[in-house]
């Protein structure tokens, strides 16, 4: 049974307030839950100040407004209790059911009515931060940008909150809208940005960032960094807009220069730290973070990376000690919970690894691990128990019901139920048949059972839609090296893919299959060890491991299949590839 969004009793709360004109610290009652994922924006928290609330007469006609709305909320009537709550709220001025006819409307989605409330809350009760969030993201959404400025101006002066977070604040509204061009002009006309405020600055660098403007953010960082040297955090901004850009040993160089200018503070060695993992420098990175680590033997940021190090090399009980040390000093430290399910998992503990998933109730982590959990039952033979799982997932998370579809069909095909995966997908491309998730789905699947005709159309069509999906070109190439002999168009469709993305080991595997295909075993080699460097995969190994067995040698061939099958235990394509070579 769907939950109501809000319950009487808190009505019922509201109208003891309301009987009351004392300056009050108290929250209105419950707030309306919204569904994960929505466009529109829920406040996370109200900053609670000294509100002057107005004395209303609880007449028996607004006693019965007030009762009539809360009961039409709990029987799913959602319009009339948010259109009887602003009523409600316009006639009283309270600036708390202002905030109830906002929360309603939002729940609701229903825009017009969410601006309303909104600039009737901020208008009876101007320094809630919560509502001058919501009133602009309203804006915004309409593209009422002159209006949405003065709003942005107001939240700048009157945030009790650091200069520092509120324009990151800012910056986060303006990332939501649908016109970047015109974020960065609204961020740009705020007063503080025009006096060069250093924080103002950095707000507008972070957003242009986001908003993948990464030469505008890299002058913008720049003009910081030489005006006030000694900040930190635009250095490490610019760090990571040079890796934005794809200059990964600039940005590490960028850290590295600060830190040997003797800035070696710890937020500096931090960020070089990770940076040293992300460009594959992982000794050194391992060195500087036992470092870290003994000076901060209790920053999560230090254990976190830790832990992802240690399991990364297969360390899985110094892995698992650090993610447990961190749940001791944060035990609402979802993302230890998290790898501690993934540990178990790689360690064969199927029913441990869904104890520590389902121990992951709310925040950004809460969906995958709900995924994973249905995952897991399916590795178990519960395979009708995940699917339901996975199918009430879909009900409760309509925005993300295709990739709970897309996990549901993977399912099966790994299970090898090719033939039901594939009745799968063609049921629901029915009703999404430009999907390019779901049509790529179908095609691997349609490989997998020889129906190349289909997996061909499928990636066709994805190209058509897409004509730069990497994945797609990358997947047709391979298919028709493989399953074919038309292996010019293989070249070519691999060969597009390539230029896309030069570093991809899976379209590096691609050509190099390609190459072992048509004969050329040393180019093969050449493309496959690139690609094994990038990324070790057993798929990629199985592909080396033959290529060398081809060109005569096979001690070569047995230790990348041997190093590849220690990590990757039990992987059936190595252990059939080498069964073959090896009778």
């Amino acid at each position: 049974m769907k939950q109501a969004p809000f319950q009487l009793a808190a009505g019922l709360v509201l109208l003891l307030l309301l009987a009351s004109c004392a300056t009050s610290r108290t929250r209105l009652g419950a707030t309306v839950k919204t569904e994960e994922n929505t466009s529109i924006v829920q406040p996370e928290k109200t900053v609670v100040s000294e509100i002057k609330y107005p004395s209303v007469e609880l007449t028996p006609d607004l006693l019965y407004q007030l009762l009539s709305a809360e009961v039409a909320g709990q029987r799913g009537q959602v319009g009339y209790a948010m259109r009887s709550y602003l009523s409600a709220a316009e006639r009283t001025r309270d600036p708390r059911l202002a905030e109830r006819s906002t929360r309603i409307a939002l729940f609701a989605r229903d825009i017009n009515y969410a601006t309303r409330s909104s600039q009737l809350w901020v208008e009876t009760n101007p320094d809630n931060e919560d509502a001058q969030q919501v009133l602009i993201s309203m804006l915004l959404g309409q593209q009422r940008y002159e209006e949405a400025e003065s709003y942005l101006e107001q939240l700048v002066v009157h945030s009790p909150e650091p200069k520092d977070q509120v324009f990151l604040k800012v910056a986060g509204l303006l990332a939501r809208s649908t016109n970047p061009g015109m974020a960065l002009v609204l961020m740009g006309n705020l007063k503080a940005f025009q006096a060069k405020d250093p924080d103002a600055l950095y707000g507008y660098a972070f957003l242009a960032s986001h908003l993948n403007q990464s030469d505008v953010a890299l002058q913008t960082v720049n003009q910081i960094i030489s005006q006030y040297p000694e900040l930190d955090k635009p250095i490490i901004l610019r760090s990571r807009i040079l890796q934005q850009q794809g200059k990964k040993e600039a940005a590490l160089a960028s850290l590295k220069a600060a830190i040997n200018k003797g800035k070696a503070t710890f937020p500096l060695r931090l960020a070089y730290g990770q940076m040293l993992i992300e460009t594959e420098h992982i000794s050194k990175a391992r060195s500087l973070f036992k470092q870290l680590e003994q000076k901060h033997p209790e920053n999560l940021d230090v254990l976190m990376t830790q832990g992802v190090l240690a399991a990364d090399q297969l360390k899985y009980k110094e892995a698992e000690d650090y993610f447990q040390r961190l749940l001791k000093l944060d035990k609402n430290a979802d993302q230890a919970r998290f790898y501690l399910g993934r540990l178990a998992e790689l360690q064969g503990h199927p029913q441990a690894a869904i104890s520590w998933y389902s121990s992951i109730t709310k925040g950004s982590l809460a969906v995958d691990s709900q995924i994973q959990q249905a995952v897991l039952l399916a590795q178990l033979n519960r395979m009708q128990e995940a699917r339901r799982h996975l199918q009430a997932l879909s009900e409760r998370f309509p925005d993300q019901a295709v990739r709970f579809q897309l996990v549901e069909g993977e399912m099966l095909a790994d299970a090898g139920n090719y033939k039901e995966a594939m009745a799968y997908y063609d049921q629901i491309l029915k009703d999404r048949i430009n999907d390019i998730n779901l049509l790529y789905a179908r095609a691997i699947v349609a490989e997998k059972l020889g129906r190349v005709d289909v997996a061909e159309q499928d990636l066709h069509r994805i190209i058509k839609i897409s004509p730069n999906n990497v994945e797609a070109l990358n997947a047709l190439g391979y298919i028709l090296a493989e399953r074919t002999n038309r292996f010019d168009e293989a070249f070519d469709y691999i060969s597009r893919a390539m230029k896309l993305q030069p570093d991809n080991a899976f379209i590096l595997d691609s050509m190099g299959w390609l190459q072992y295909r048509l004969g050329n075993y040393d180019q093969a080699e050449e493309y496959l060890l690139k690609a094994m460097k990038i990324h070790k995969d057993p798929e990629i190994a199985a592909h080396l491991g033959e290529a060398l067995w081809q060109k005569g040698d096979k001690s070569g061939a047995r230790k990348v299949w041997q190093r590849s099958l220690k990590e990757n235990k039990d992987n059936k394509v190595l252990l059939e590839v080498m069964q073959r070579f090896q009778k």
